[in-house]
């Protein structure tokens, strides 16, 4: 067999690169889609306090708002994302070491927040609930 055929294969040194590239890119995918998925569910907590802040003002039960379900929405897809990453690097050779290590981090934390984001849309599908509100000032 010529070394031309082995190159062809894929098992030459510019094979292991590109392995070891891919490895890098998935990790870090992986992470920067966690760190959205982080955001999301800080920007969800940050639209469901000005929420509760209108109710308040209005002394009644307001429908949910856009910014509420697209962040609830998209924190659950990026967290989702992020784990299915992290798996696929997980299952990839363990060629270099750095992105498995990675990978292997992202993954606990990311079921660990897709819990967390699951409830939170959850929560926001949940019909308005006709609550007392205090409003007498």
């Amino acid at each position: 067999m010529s070394t031309d055929t082995l190159t062809d294969l894929g098992t030459g040194p510019a094979a292991d690169a590109d392995a070891a590239d891919e490895g890098w890119r998935i990790a870090s995918a992986s992470v920067a889609l966690l760190a959205v998925g982080v955001l999301m569910a800080y920007g969800f907590n940050v639209f469901e306090d000005r929420h509760a802040a209108a109710e308040l003002d209005a002394c009644r039960t307001l429908p949910n708002t856009w910014p509420m379900y697209a962040a609830a929405c998209a924190g659950l897809l990026a967290t989702l994302a992020s784990v299915a990453l992290a798996g696929r690097r997980l299952l990839l050779p363990r060629r270099p070491r750095g992105p498995v290590q990675m990978a292997g981090m992202v993954l606990p934390a990311g079921v660990l927040l897709l819990v967390l984001q699951a409830m939170i849309v959850w929560s926001v599908f949940q019909p308005a609930s006709g609550g007392a509100l205090d409003c007498l000032r």
